[in-house]
């Protein structure tokens, strides 16, 4: 008969090796508790490598002792700095070392020692520690996260970069990685695609309680993604954004002022008028007092343009008396901001559905129509919602678009 040599004070190589492969029991007198090799029950492990390189090794030594509360085993924990031998230096002996876990990988490690650990609950007792601290998954903190205000959430965000360590390019990274999202919403806004079971419109309306129509969507998606306004149209950089401002002079019954959908400030004030993406821009069919090339401009066009118009010259006219607020009720300080022959962009339409670039002579004549009409005008910059995206798209991703990418599924 063979004995099998039982042996208790191992080293386990936690950076190496696979921790599953271990199992915590009790001691057969029921005054302890071992970690023992599930394959080999002869072998015991005492100490933990967290952490080595060429000259050393951090080295974790776990005991365990009867709690008199709980009837289960407290862990107490010692950390050791060693050399590559597994021994402490006589000199630093008795000198307390600092160990520090400053990497992802570091920490890691040691994290999946407590959660060892703690899978074993019927023996060990974690005490305070698992009071303060839980393993817990990732959900949970998206979804306590996602339940917080907008100061909440910043100041959290806030915590985590100044506590990360993170470096300028690494938070650009991150940046980036927030706004691809923003344009994966964007396109499933403007393609409206089925998302859970709905379409996009309709979901996004229901997420953030919106009013009926289209536009509210829009006006709101754009408002809360300001960067794809304020990096995309051809205009020098908008610092800020007010909602639905009226840019007029008002009568007594306070009507009567013209309301932009967004005003943009930087130096000088911008003026943003939305429509929706399927607002048409030409009239189905052309008319026979049309020229051969040209086609009629639809009734919404037309009037969205003049809306655009006469909320630039009532701006410009009413802008020294008049007091702007922003999305906190407070007032703006006008002293470094000008309004001179004011720029407005007007967002409305899909190139892409209503007229191809490639998609036959009437498309073209449409297109040209346009491009005409837009090249032709004094401070009236006039965007589709595909442009749009397609500029959004191009700030973030670093893969050109092809022209025909309104017919495949982006995301």
């Amino acid at each position: 008969m063979i004995v099998k040599s039982i042996s208790f004070d191992n080293t386990f190589n936690l950076v190496k090796d696979d921790i599953s492969e271990l199992e915590i029991v009790e001691s057969s007198k029921k005054d302890n508790c071992l970690i023992r090799d599930k394959n080999n029950t002869a072998r015991y492990y005492k100490n933990f490598i967290l952490d080595e390189n060429s000259r050393t090794k951090i080295l974790c030594s776990i005991g365990f002792y009867p709690s008199s509360k709980t009837k289960k085993y407290l862990p107490r924990i010692i950390f050791k700095k060693t050399n590559k031998n597994l021994e402490v230096k006589k000199e630093i002996e008795k000198k307390d070392v600092n160990i520090s876990f400053d990497t992802s990988e570091k920490s890691l490690v040691f994290w999946k020692l407590i959660m060892f650990l703690d899978s074993f609950k019927e023996l060990v007792d974690l005490g305070d520690f698992a009071e303060s601290y839980k393993v817990a998954p990732r959900n949970k903190y998206f979804m306590e996260f996602e339940s917080k205000d907008d100061v909440d959430q910043l100041e959290d965000v806030r915590h985590l970069i100044k506590n990360s360590k993170l470096s300028s390019n690494d938070i650009k990274s991150l940046l980036f990685e927030q706004r691809k999202k923003k344009v994966r919403t964007f396109y499933y806004l403007l393609t409206n695609k089925m998302y859970e079971s709905v379409r996009s419109l309709d979901y996004y309306r229901e997420k953030y309680y919106l009013k009926e129509g289209d536009e509210n969507v829009w006006h709101h998606f754009l408002k809360n993604n300001d960067w794809i306004l304020g990096l995309n149209v051809d205009i020098k950089f908008i610092r800020e954004f007010i909602s639905e401002t009226k840019v007029g002079k008002e009568d007594s019954s306070g009507s009567g002022s013209p309301k932009s959908d967004i005003l943009g400030i930087s130096n000088y004030t911008t003026l943003i008028e939305l429509k929706t993406a399927v607002t048409e821009i030409f009239k189905k069919k052309k008319t026979s007092k049309s020229r051969t090339n040209t086609w009629d401009f639809s009734s919404d066009f037309i009037e969205g343009f003049s809306q655009c118009l006469g909320q630039k010259y009532s701006l410009e006219k009413s802008y020294g008396s008049k007091v702007f607020l922003d999305e906190n009720d407070q007032r703006i300080n006008k002293e470094a901001i000008r309004t001179i022959d004011p720029k407005t962009i007007f967002i409305l339409g899909n190139r892409k559905t209503e007229f191809p670039h490639d998609g036959g002579n009437d498309n073209i004549i449409k297109s040209e129509t346009f491009e005409l009409f837009r090249r032709n005008n004094r401070n009236i910059d006039i965007i589709t919602y595909d442009e749009l995206f397609e500029r959004a798209y191009h700030i973030v991703h670093s893969v050109k678009l092809q022209s025909d990418w309104y017919q495949y599924d982006l995301i």
